[in-house]
């Protein structure tokens, strides 16, 4: 009866700790703006809930696992308890007026906590993954480019050709090709 009450404590357990750790997840997400969050905040948000779907997910395991082991230890081969001879000298035929027994065999509820459970892990171990993607790196690279100085013996040429005085690519061309002073020309 105690391993019951264990097992009915940590599926409790790990139900609690799953809600909290979907409610911190739904406010570190990126799109989720609160005040001034920075996204260092926000990846160690991530993380925190990572974790606590890893703990909801071991908890769901070893909950659904312990009622599984309580299972296969109370089975029987045989669903009736009394069998043989009664305090009256009278025999039973097979035992079949003894009392019966409740059978647990694995059922569909058993494999849904696994897969569940499984669920959870497997998430926890992702968003655990994802906050790393989320910090920003610690070493800004900058990709400039390095100019070399001029020395003393470079001379600097001008160039002969005429430049205009203004760009005038933004005036519409009409169809005789004359340039028109307005910006567009809908005509």
């Amino acid at each position: 009866m105690a391993l019951l009450q264990a097992v009915r404590a940590l599926m409790i357990v790990g139900i609690v700790i799953g809600s909290i750790g979907c409610l911190i997840a739904i406010f570190a997400l990126k799109c989720l703006k609160m005040g001034n969050m920075e996204d260092n905040i926000k990846a160690t948000m991530t993380l925190a809930s990572g974790i606590m779907f890893l703990l909801a997910g071991v908890c769901g395991i070893a909950g659904v696992s312990a009622f599984a082991n309580l299972i296969v230890q109370s089975f029987r081969f045989t669903s009736y308890s009394d069998g043989g001879f009664n305090m009256y000298g009278g025999g039973n035929i097979g035992g079949l007026t003894g009392g019966l027994t409740p059978r647990y065999t694995f059922g569909p509820a058993l494999f849904v906590g696994w897969i569940g459970a499984a669920i959870l892990v497997v998430g926890g171990v992702m968003m655990c993954l994802a906050c790393r993607g989320m910090v920003p790196d610690k070493q800004q690279r900058y990709d400039g480019t390095a100019y070399k100085a001029a020395s003393h013996h470079t001379i600097y040429k001008s160039d002969p050709r005429p430049r205009q005085n203004f760009n005038d690519s933004y005036k519409a061309h009409s169809v005789e090709g004359r340039q028109s002073n307005q910006r567009f020309d809908y005509v």
